[in-house]
């Protein structure tokens, strides 16, 4: 009964810190704490999500895994969101040992050039972070403001905290 309800709080404790745009860039910046089970390090749950991204991953994807710097995936749809032909290819930039940040491709449907850095944090309570950026795009604000994404990364943290 406690982790349903730890989940169910997920929704309500999610903090969003609003977008900020420009003419020439938006972003926005969220937090989302975990209700994990378990004194895993941060790194070892940024290890294991990273090894079976198919399982936590809010995206049907090509990478079960993710992949190395340099690697591509392809996010197709979140489930039950049906958008035919829909591929936004990303790239990994970056890899610690609690983060990685993807970089959108040209073909991705919020448009080229945008960062997104998921990040593990212990401090003050585990949770996950979620930083943003790039060009400003029609669709990237629309994404945003209707509060799609936040809804695409609660549901990211809300796997990975129904399986901790």
């Amino acid at each position: 009964m406690f982790k349903s309800l730890a989940l169910a709080l997920l929704a309500v404790l999610a903090v969003a810190v609003p977008a900020t745009a420009s003419p020439t860039g938006l972003s926005y910046s969220y937090r989302y704490p975990l209700a994990l089970e378990t004194d895993i390090s941060m790194e070892a749950l940024t290890a294991a999500v990273s090894s079976d991204l198919r399982q936590y991953f809010p995206f049907d994807s090509n990478c079960a895994v993710l992949p190395p710097i340099g690697g591509l995936c392809y996010l197709y749809t979140p489930p039950g969101l049906p958008l035919p032909g829909t591929t936004n290819p990303v790239q990994v930039i970056d890899r610690t040992a609690n983060s990685w940040t993807f970089l959108s491709l040209p073909g991705h449907t919020e448009g080229a050039g945008r960062s997104i850095v998921f990040s593990f944090e212990s401090e003050p309570t585990p949770e996950l972070r979620v930083r943003a950026g790039g060009p400003f795009t029609f669709p990237a604000a629309a994404t945003i403001y209707s509060g799609a994404a936040n809804a695409i990364w609660l549901l990211f943290a809300t796997n990975i905290s129904a399986a901790w």
